[in-house]
């Protein structure tokens, strides 16, 4: 009886200290031994992440760390979210569909980190080829002669396309199919192999030609905004009558000219000639996402029916585009030559300029 009474009165004092008692302990442990179990099916039922894996970036977290997620994926869930890492630079120089192998650790609950053992050549982006039939299904024979295989085309991945058709791909994993192929997943039906379309993107794949821009330039392009209209440092040269020259087809105009004879008493015969080009360096500005997008591509490249732009639509088209529309930013060359054709004196200018004319070769 004595000893029940100093348990209670012990219980009695801890309660009144704050102590737990032996019962919130027994139901603690009871919540715990709950918790411990939730988090036990829920790591049982949840895809294990293998400690080793080929990993393929697919964008940036908030702090500009490398997300990735394995390029084999076989369940039904999306993969977690995994953070790619390294102390040396080639984490940071991972872009989107760059793949790495990588030791993963971490766990559900508080995240995955991959560090990377070395990188691996990516996946090509996309494949043209032609679709067939064969007893094992639909498959692909690329077009291109360096490509190491066909691809397996399962008929949920077929998009319509009928044996014959030149069709533009992706793969879809690494994976092999059991005949030893890998699998790819018809993007669209280009049709006939004889049709410009198709001859253009059978080179733009064949020669690796950047087609898509990162979203970091797309972003930069679309939020560019020309100079101030009263730039005190640009030249107003909008009322020389300067022209455009180009092609019946194209759609991006980049220079414009202007000649008029020398009326100096000094130079009889000679004339006075300005090329104005668009001032692209002022909405490219160096080491930025959009001017690390065009050195990658050099140059735009010009096909039958479609162009591969050096610089995003917003301003290849629009921005940079000298058309008879709107006063735009440039760079001039102002030159005067003799009457035979020798330059004497020239200067170079930062102006604004408006396109008075464009003007086909024919029309020239």
């Amino acid at each position: 009886r004595e000893n029940g009474c100093q348990g209670r009165r012990n219980q009695s004092r801890a309660k009144e200290k704050g102590c737990p008692r032996e019962e919130d302990h027994e139901e603690k442990s009871g919540h715990q031994n709950q918790e411990e179990r939730l988090r036990h099916l829920a790591k049982r039922d949840a895809p294990i992440l293998p400690r080793v894996a080929v990993l393929e970036v697919t964008g940036t977290d908030m702090d500009g760390e490398p997300l990735a997620r394995p390029v084999n994926w076989e369940h039904d869930t999306d993969p977690p979210p995994i953070i790619v890492t390294d102390k040396g630079s080639r984490a940071a120089n991972l872009g989107v569909g760059d793949r790495v192998l990588a030791e993963i650790s971490g766990n559900q609950k508080n995240g995955f980190v991959a560090k990377i053992m070395r990188r691996l050549p990516g996946a090509p982006a996309r494949i043209i080829g032609i679709y067939e039939m064969g007893e094992e299904g639909g498959r692909l024979r690329p077009t291109d002669k360096k490509a190491k295989s066909d691809f397996i085309v399962r008929s949920k991945n077929a998009n319509g396309a009928t044996p014959g058709s030149l069709v533009l791909a992706q793969p879809v994993s690494r994976k092999q199919h059991r005949l030893g192929l890998p699998e790819a997943k018809v993007i669209e039906v280009l049709g006939d192999m004889s049709a410009p379309r198709a001859v253009s993107l059978i080179a733009i794949t064949t020669h690796d030609i950047p087609v898509d821009f990162p979203e970091a330039a797309l972003e930069i392009a679309e939020t560019a905004e020309p100079p101030a209209a009263d730039d005190k440092y640009r030249v107003n040269l909008r009322d020389l009558p300067l022209v455009t020259i180009d092609g019946a087809d194209a759609r991006d105009f980049d220079d414009a000219v202007h000649a008029e004879p020398d009326t100096s008493k000094d130079n009889k015969g000679g004339w006075k000639l300005t090329v104005a080009i668009a001032d692209v360096a002022h909405y490219v500005r160096s080491g930025s996402a959009l001017d690390e997008a065009a050195k990658e591509r050099g140059n735009s490249v010009y096909f039958p029916d479609r162009v591969v732009p050096m610089l995003p639509e917003r301003l290849s088209n629009d921005l940079c585009s000298l058309r008879p529309d709107g006063d735009r930013p440039c760079l001039a060359a102002r030159m005067v030559i003799d009457k035979s054709g020798r330059l004497i004196a020239h200067r170079f200018e930062r102006a604004w300029m408006r396109s008075h004319a464009r003007i086909t070769y024919e029309e020239a």
